[in-house]
Order: structure tokens, then C-alpha cells, then sequence
């Protein structure tokens, strides 16, 4: 669990954000389940905590929480070989002060040379994966805060160097967004409006097509993502997590054998149903004189 930093839109330090574990753009790698986690950025300051301008003026991280998850690799119930897991470390920020954007940008994510771990590893560690979001069922109820880069940030005052807006987790329906112009001051030169879309109301996918709202921008309308629909309404993506670990030959083998048993049970009391003996004969009272009956020579 990230450690619970006090923040709010209108104090600085730490601010509550959701991201998928993989990369800052809400997007999930092939052959990996959607995973979306809760945690803390550095993305706002003070005037009066950085001087001056350029590139080391950026609310960095001062101090820093890791947050590992693992994963199965979703396609292990199809392989007959080993089966893959990944390790994958997200940090959560505590603690805010003045530095280099490239120190953000290297502690969003912690760079692993190989993220590939054992099976063993994963069962020692999947019980502490910090809550995927995507496997709450009223998770569509609400858009999620976020947070982008300013497109002019080396010229923007520090308050605007992150903009914040809000988004329907992947997957989910955006019945209503809105797009309206942020003016955003400059350290040279006018100011500058940014055009932000804000998803004012998510639902969950239930197969039925949802009539969206959109305001000022009407071309935008669109479900949140690309990836399958998830919510409160389908888990089928929802649980790849631990539910494609346990999908294995060896479920098919014995789901196979035990329908071959009932089959033989079956075809065993139907022989005894005519000779007035056996389930079906008890159940439908066979006899073989009858000539409309269902066991009947």
C-alpha cells in the first residue's frame, strides 16, 4: 500500500493520482493484464519554493516509496512450456521539493533489465500487490484524477507545470466530457490557453450502446480506450491477474474424464432401465411392454 499523503488541489506536495503500473500513458503491453494502481506525484509548488527558470525548475520527488506488483503473462493458459511472470516497480512519491525534470521522469517508473521472475517468486509475492483498480466493481462510477505535462512547460510559471484533469479508467464508458480552455501564465511572453478534456461521467460497459454527452467538442466523443470494456458488468479482463494462472491443461484433462465418467454412468443405467432396474427406471417407471415409453425394446 503507497503510504497516505495528505494533498488537495489548493495545498502543494503530493498530489492522489491513478496510472497503470506500466508506463504514464494508460496503456497495458500485450500479453499483460490492465492493472491501474493508486498513488502519490510531486506536481505542484509554491512560488516561493523554486528560483529562477529553466530546466531545474520542476516539483521533483525528494523522497520516494517503491511499490512492486507481479503479474502473470496473460497467455499461460495457452503455453505447454514454462509460463512467465514479470515484476514490475512503480514509486510512490512522499515528499515534494525544486529539481530537474529528468529526475521526475526517472522516478516514475524504476527501469528493470530483466522483469521476468519465477513462478515461485510470483506466488511468494502476489498476496502484497497493491489494489488493482480495474477489479472494483463500482470503478466506472467515477473518473480518475491525472495529471499531463504542460506542452510549453519550459516557459510556464511553476503553478501550472502539471495540469490536472480527469479520465475514465480503460475500458470504462464516458457518458459525458467536456473540453474547456486553461489559461496557463507564461515567464515570457502572453498567456496561453491549453485545451483540457475532462470525462465528467463514466458507467461500465453492458453491451448496450450508450447515447454520450459531449460539450464544446463534439468529435472527441469516445470510450475511454481502446481495451476491452471493464466494470462492475464484466470481469472477464478484470481477473486475468491470478484466473489465467489457474487455467491450465490440467483443469481441461480432469473437466474431460470426469464428463467420460457421467457419460458411462448414464449408458450403464439405461441398460439397466431395461431390464427394470436402475435410476431411469425408478424416475420414469419403465416398462418394456409399453411401446411409447423412453427405454422401450
Amino acid at each position: 500500500m503507497p503510504a497516505v499523503v495528505e494533498s488537495s488541489p489548493e495545498i502543494t506536495g503530493p498530489q492522489r493520482e491513478v496510472i497503470s503500473i506500466y508506463n504514464d500513458d494508460f496503456t497495458t503491453p500485450p500479453s499483460t493484464p490492465q492493472y491501474f494502481i493508486e498513488v502519490y506525484r510531486c506536481v505542484k509548488l509554491d512560488f516561493g519554493e523554486c528560483s529562477g527558470t529553466g530546466p531545474s525548475t520542476y516539483p521533483v520527488p525528494k523522497t520516494t516509496d517503491e511499490i512492486e506488483i507481479v503479474v502473470p503473462d496473460i497467455t499461460n493458459k495457452d503455453r505447454s512450456d514454462k509460463k512467465k511472470f514479470y515484476k514490475y516497480i512503480v514509486h510512490n512519491h512522499t515528499s515534494c521539493q525544486c529539481g530537474n525534470i529528468k529526475y521526475r521522469n526517472g522516478r516514475l517508473y524504476k527501469t528493470i533489465t530483466n522483469n521476468e521472475v519465477s513462478e515461485a517468486y510470483f506466488k511468494a509475492k502476489f498476496s502484497k500487490n497493491p489494489v488493482n483498480l480495474i477489479r472494483l466493481c463500482n470503478v466506472c462510477n467515477s473518473a480518475q484524477p491525472r495529471y499531463k505535462l504542460h506542452p510549453k512547460h519550459f516557459n510556464v510559471v511553476l503553478p501550472y507545470k502539471y495540469l490536472a484533469y480527469q479520465q475514465c479508467l480503460p475500458g470504462c464508458v464516458v457518458v459525458r466530457n467536456e473540453t474547456s480552455n486553461k489559461q496557463t501564465s507564461m515567464v515570457f511572453g502572453s498567456p496561453v490557453n491549453i485545451p483540457l478534456t475532462n470525462d465528467i461521467s463514466c458507467k461500465a460497459y453492458d453491451g448496450a450502446k450508450t447515447q454520450q454527452q459531449h460539450k464544446n467538442n463534439p468529435e472527441k466523443l469516445k470510450s475511454s480506450s481502446s481495451e476491452p470494456p471493464v466494470g462492475n458488468s464484466s470481469g472477464k479482463e478484470a481477473n486475468y491477474e491470478i484466473l489465467v494462472y489457474i487455467a491450465s491443461g490440467k483443469v481441461t484433462l480432469a473437466a474431460f474424464l470426469l464428463s467420460l465418467v457421467l457419460f458411462t454412468i448414464l449408458i450403464m443405467d439405461f441398460t439397466l432401465c431395461r431390464r427394470k432396474k436402475g435410476f431411469l427406471y425408478a424416475l420414469l417407471g419403465c416398462k418394456s411392454d409399453d411401446a411409447n415409453h423412453f427405454c422401450t425394446v
